[in-house]
């Protein structure tokens, strides 16, 4: 399977830095314009399957880019960003003075401790790579589009390379970017990571 990853363009909690997880905040206005561009760029690109995360801000992007392609729009829970319960909607500064103990804790090992009311990243990777499974069974020999979240991408890179989910920080991944690899089998191959040239002259405009 050629798997292509996208993250949904930006929202307001995305610019003003707050833990969004599975709130369903809409894109903003650079959030549409970025998704734009990545119709435009991912245009001429073979797709046999677009498939979105359920929450508004990824179905919105996936809508967008499906535009070019004569695709139904199929969803899965499990491409939905990690679970940040009770921290949602607020900063990590506003977030470490309320409940500095539990965030000490999640920041020592977010594999084993969730914030309050959320998931652990553990719990983000066994579903992501419940997905995985799913489309690569249903799609072996396909190239899948998947519109996602920035911390379902950061595991799925590390649950497909083999890496420790603590890792899963090295890699950048900005809204709107473009990530793409290539599963057979055992064998994992990333063709492009983090790819942002389509949406670089917006960031100047808005700069």
């Amino acid at each position: 399977m050629r798997l292509i990853v996208v993250r949904h363009g930006e929202t307001n909690y995305n610019a003003q830095r707050r833990y969004t997880g599975q709130s369903d905040i809409p894109l903003n206005a650079l959030g549409e314009g970025q998704a734009n561009a990545l119709r435009d760029c991912l245009a001429t690109e073979r797709l046999d399957v677009i498939v979105s995360s359920d929450l508004e801000r990824t179905r919105v992007t996936a809508k967008i880019i499906a535009r070019n392609h004569d695709l139904p729009l199929l969803e899965d829970r499990d491409l939905r960003e990690l679970a940040f319960g009770e921290w949602e909607g607020y900063t990590y500064d506003e977030v470490r003075a309320r409940d500095a103990e539990k965030v000490a804790l999640w920041r020592t090992d977010p594999t084993e401790n969730a914030p309050p009311g959320g998931e652990t990243v553990t719990q983000l990777r066994d579903r992501c790579a419940r997905a995985l499974r799913r489309w690569q069974a249903q799609y072996p020999e396909a190239s899948v589009l998947w519109v996602t979240h920035g911390g379902l991408i950061g595991v799925l890179l590390c649950h497909v390379l083999g890496l420790d989910l603590k890792r899963r920080w090295q890699f950048r991944h900005d809204n709107a970017s473009i990530s793409e690899m290539i599963l057979r089998n055992d064998r994992i191959i990333i063709v492009r990571l983090n790819e942002t040239a389509h949406i670089r002259a917006l960031q100047v405009e808005t700069d």
